[in-house]
């Protein structure tokens, strides 16, 4: 087994089960990720699913020595530590484990400073890692910069950080401070979002050329894969793939993984001045949102459809795949409730940014 927490180790390719297909390209996609020599594998209890599916593909089928399975505690879904153990017991029957080889408090942020302390999360994780049900803990992160560096003085028993690292976040957005904090205070950096819910994967016409131009048969998402995973203080860069050609094209980069060169960086500099010419929604198809949505709209495809005509795809094929989401799903059909903002990690305007994608297909 690797040593996730061990900083300047060459850095693993996870397993992000947040996207997953059915269980038969699961398997083996889960069977070629092993095969390769990685064994990290990453779930959560609002992932549509994915634990199960986890129990069903991996669990039943390797040897427990064989895979590490990283869950998390919603904090969302939690009043006291009597819920917070219904949850874990449930996440253990869910997956099928007697315990879970890292854990992490899910999603943190600015709003959730408060019930982290008042209802001691950590302190109750760390019961649940003394009594051998949990061998690491730590956290998921999408909050502001000043609240992680309060975070990270004032949990020192957090093991690691699960953060949201992709070129476009570092190099134009705070994610570059986070991972610099991460360092600071020696915390390992488990990568999430890499590609960014695919959108680094996918550019505006002009921006994929300078990326083919320099390496033609290389596909685009790899250069967001080996830039974050390549960063300082990173053990575990996680992809969430949802198909063998997703694997595939990760187990290749990862084959002689090595820094950016100052030449390639200069590069996606060039590459995010493109994007910024097109406006899009900088969602990463977590479908957080979706739970609470009382019409629900299906606001990641939505948005996705909205990107790919913003991207350069051809405008009628977008427009007759928008018309296939079910009616009454649709993101003329948004009532402007907000439950969905609370839930966005990106804190995206979901309401606000549906009436746009409506305008957009609109007749």
């Amino acid at each position: 087994m690797r040593d996730y927490l061990k900083i300047g180790a060459p850095p693993a390719l996870g397993f992000g089960a947040m996207r997953l297909p059915d269980d038969a390209e699961t398997e083996r996609m889960i069977d070629a990720f092993l095969d390769a020599g990685f064994d990290y594998f990453d779930t959560a209890w609002i992932y549509g699913g994915s634990e199960e599916r986890l129990k069903r593909t991996l669990v039943k089928r390797h040897a427990r020595d064989k895979f590490l399975v990283a869950d998390k505690l919603p904090p969302w879904e939690v009043k006291n530590h009597r819920d917070c153990d219904k949850l874990f017991d449930e996440q253990r029957r869910r997956t099928g484990l007697e315990y879970f080889d890292f854990y992490l408090i899910h999603s943190l942020d600015d709003e959730k400073e408060a019930q982290l302390e008042e209802m001691r999360l950590f302190e109750w994780a760390m019961e649940k890692k003394a009594r051998g049900l949990v061998k690491h803990v730590g956290f998921s992160y999408h909050g502001t910069t000043a609240y992680l560096k309060r975070l990270l003085a004032a949990h020192p028993e957090a093991e690691f950080a699960q953060l949201q690292l992709n070129y476009s976040d570092v190099l134009r957005g705070e994610a570059g401070e986070w991972q610099k904090l991460a360092v600071a205070h020696n915390t390992p950096i488990i990568v999430m979002e890499p590609v960014k819910g695919g959108s680094l994967a996918k550019l505006p016409a002009a921006a994929e050329k300078i990326l083919r131009d320099c390496a033609p048969g290389r596909s685009i998402a790899s250069w967001a894969v080996q830039y974050a995973a390549t960063l300082p203080g990173v053990t575990c860069m996680l992809s969430g793939m949802s198909n063998m050609e997703q694997v595939a094209d990760n187990l290749r980069t990862f084959e002689n993984l090595r820094p950016l060169t100052p030449e390639e960086l200069d590069m996606l500099e060039r590459v995010l001045a493109e994007m910024g010419k097109v406006s899009s929604v900088p969602c990463t198809a977590c479908r957080y949102c979706h739970a609470d949505c009382p019409q629900e709209i299906d606001i990641a495809a939505c948005f996705s459809l909205y990107n790919d005509i913003k991207r350069g795809s051809a405008d009628w094929n977008v427009r007759m795949m928008y018309k296939t989401l079910p009616r009454g799903k649709r993101a003329e059909n948004c009532t402007a409730c907000g439950l969905c903002n609370a839930r966005c990690p990106q804190k995206i305007d979901v309401p606000g940014e549906l009436k746009t994608v409506a305008r957009t297909f609109a007749g």
